[in-house]
């Protein structure tokens, strides 16, 4: 289920959450307009498809950035694998020509002695990824090499081809794990498609309805089987005729006749090699007599003529020209080098005295920097502690003008009362002579009308009670306010009084601190007087010992250039020695080569005649052979063309058999790889180049 995909358009009752859907007055859910319902549905659709891209825009980017890693990390396991196999090639050219212990230093370079292969110039993956690291650790294992005892060039030979061939079987070791590693990765894509493959087929069934299934199976039952006719081949017969006794003797006399024709070919070809042989023999023997007498006869001449000897002398002058030339660069070299040491140090006093002004300016700019920061930092606390007090001069000139505007109503209030008390007042001033007498004498007009009068008293009294409450409440607030805001300001002026005395301490302490610091900056100042005539003599002596060190390191290059001129004298006389040693050996080895080769012709020249001889009997014999297929072809074509009754029946089935069936006129001599037909080496190669081309055979 969690695989199925919901359609974009929405359900039926699906507007809303259950819980959310709003109802009716008779409890029927409440459906949106046609209209709403659209406009929801094209938004979802909208949305559903910018979500799409965007997924298909981060597919995008992840695919590729997937390729660039999947590149670098074949390259960094080529790489590792590469690196693997020339440490292991090293290491084993060290075990074959260092042993355990080494000698004294006996030659000028390690590579003189032993010709490496780690250069791996034959593989083009090792040659990438080694081209710019294998030279410093070929420079650093020189020294090791240059201690080997120099060997015998066949020693030299068979090292060089070791050498190549453990390099062969490192770059194969590489290739061969490179192969195992990639064939892991394509066999994990290849259980992961799989899988893949397996899952689709899942959803592919799953999603398949009941409605195709029935139409599927009544498509099944309601075709028609086609019936089907065995197909019945007809052997072709082959008609048998038997040969008589006249044929079978035919054919034997033939076949006598042409083995007679072999050996008489066979006998004459053998004949005319011996004869060849003999005249061969007779020169190759007056050659070998002549070749031996020059051998035990050889001379310093002979020697000189000799290519080897003009090899190593054309080498001999190069070197002695590439040393003069290279004697000649180290003197500019060093001269330059001199010159340049020289400047170094010059510049060197230089940079160090403008950085130490720098640094003085710079710790001048600080001081002014620091000062005018605290200038402004006071000035800003000044500023803040005025605009403090404003602010409160503000807030108390607000306060106290809502207070006066409350006192203002309040007296308002009392005024309305007071005026309401002298109104009462008068009525009862009025009305005093009337309520002196008794009640009991007054009559119902002197009632009436003091009753009137009590009622208006009752009235004034009513209406002057509210404003009396009022302005006596307000009154009350504000003295109680006035009472609380004198309590806050005694509060504050005894915390003031106290905070005052511990500033006045801080300001004491600090005072002392001040005086302190001053003290310890008068004493900072007149060490750092002293500092500074320290460091002037301690410049001074610097500037004395950069000179020294300049005149003795002079003295070293002189002294080193004397050494390599010794040792350069040394190594050419050891050269010299080294190369008439080489020589010699080199003589006697070309004399022994010669001798070896001149054996090995002999045996070459032997098996090659002999292996010539073979071939002109195989030749002759062959010949013969085609002479006597000439003549039964011919004779079999001659029958066939008198059993057929017409002579181009025949020819034709031949011809369809052995000639070519696009263009007629050569024989099949090409076969196809794709198709397996038989064509000539004309059409074959135009089939090649022309896929599209048809091909009608007879």
């Amino acid at each position: 289920m969690d695989d199925r995909k919901r359609s974009l358009a929405p359900d039926a009752d699906d507007g809303a959450h259950k819980a959310k859907r709003r109802k009716d007055e008779n409890g029927n859910l409440m459906r949106m307009d046609e209209v709403n319902e659209k406009n929801i549905e094209s938004f979802q659709k909208d949305a559903i498809l910018r979500q799409m891209n965007e997924y298909k825009k981060q597919k995008k980017v992840l695919e590729k950035s997937y390729d660039e890693l999947l590149v670098k990390q074949r390259d960094h396991d080529d790489h590792l694998r590469t690196v693997d196999a020339w440490f292991s090639q090293l290491l084993d050219e060290v075990r074959l020509i260092a042993a355990d212990t080494l000698p004294p230093v006996t030659s000028q370079s390690g590579g003189e002695m032993f010709r490496t292969a780690l250069e791996f110039k034959d593989h083009e993956v090792f040659s990438t990824h080694l081209h710019a690291r294998s030279d410093n650790v070929k420079l650093a294992i020189a020294e090791i090499f240059s201690r080997i005892p120099s060997a015998s060039p066949e020693v030299r030979d068979l090292q060089s081809q070791l050498a190549s061939i453990l390099a062969s079987e490192k770059s194969a070791i590489a290739a061969y794990q490179q192969a195992n590693t990639e064939m892991a990765q394509l066999n994990t894509r290849l259980e992961t498609a799989s899988m893949r493959y397996i899952k689709a087929e899942k959803q592919v069934e799953r999603a398949k309805s009941v409605q195709v299934q029935k139409l599927e199976r009544q498509a099944m039952t309601g075709g028609s089987v086609e019936a089907s006719a065995p197909a019945t081949s007809d052997t072709p017969k082959r008609d048998h005729s038997e040969t008589n006794g006249e044929l079978e003797n035919g054919v034997a006399n033939e076949e006598a006749e042409a083995a007679r024709k072999e050996a008489t070919a066979l006998a004459e070809l053998r004949k005319k090699q011996l004869e060849e042989m003999e005249t061969e023999n007779e020169r190759l023997t007056t050659a070998l007599s002549a070749a031996r007498t020059k051998i035990s006869t050889l001379s310093d001449d002979d020697y000189a003529e000799t290519a080897l000897f003009k090899t190593f002398k054309s080498q001999h002058e190069e070197v002695i020209k590439r040393v003069n030339d290279l004697e000649a660069t180290n003197v500019q070299l060093r001269e330059e080098a001199q010159k340049l040491q020289a400047e170094r140090t010059s510049y060197r006093m230089q940079i160090d005295e403008e950085d130490r002004n720098n640094t003085i300016e710079t710790e001048s700019q600080i001081a002014r920097c620091e000062v005018d920061l605290a200038r402004i930092r006071h000035s800003r606390d000044e500023l803040t502690s005025e605009l403090a007090i404003r602010k409160s001069s503000e807030e108390d000139r607000r306060a106290s003008s809502e207070q006066a505007r409350d006192l203002a109503v309040a007296h308002e209030h009392r005024i309305q009362s007071l005026e309401s008390e002298v109104e009462r007042l008068k009525l009862q001033l009025q009305d005093a002579p009337t309520m002196n007498g008794e009640a009991e004498d007054l009559d119902n007009d002197a009632l009436k009308s003091k009753l009137h009068s009590l009622q208006s008293a009752y009235d004034m009294l009513n209406k002057e009670i509210p404003s009396l409450e009022e302005a006596y409440k307000k009154t009350n607030n504000l003295a109680s306010k006035k009472y609380t805001e004198l309590l806050n300001s005694e509060e504050l002026v005894a915390r003031l009084n106290a905070e005052k005395v511990k500033a006045e301490q801080k300001y004491f302490g600090a005072m002392k601190a001040k005086e302190a610091r001053e003290q310890e900056l008068r004493i900072l100042k007149s060490q750092n007087t002293r500092s500074g005539e320290i460091v002037s003599s301690l410049k001074d002596t610097d500037g004395k010992s950069r000179e020294l060190v300049a005149g003795l390191e002079r003295q070293v290059a002189e002294a080193k250039e004397g050494i390599t001129k010794l040792e350069t004298q040394y190594r050419a006389v050891e050269q010299k020695a080294k190369d008439a040693t080489t020589l010699k050996e080199g003589l006697a080895k070309q004399v022994d080569d010669l001798k070896k080769l001149v054996e090995s012709k002999d045996t070459d020249s032997l098996s090659a005649a002999k292996a010539r001889r073979s071939a002109e009997e195989a030749l002759e014999i062959a010949t013969t052979q085609l002479e006597t297929s000439k003549a039964e072809f011919d004779a079999f074509r001659k029958s066939s063309l008198k059993s057929s009754g017409s002579g181009g029946e025949g020819d034709d089935i031949w011809r369809a058999v052995a000639i070519c069936p696009i263009c007629n006129k050569n024989l099949r001599n090409t076969a196809l790889k794709t198709c397996g037909h038989v064509l000539c080496d004309g059409c074959g190669k135009a089939f090649g180049s022309n896929d599209s081309m048809r091909i009608v055979l007879a």
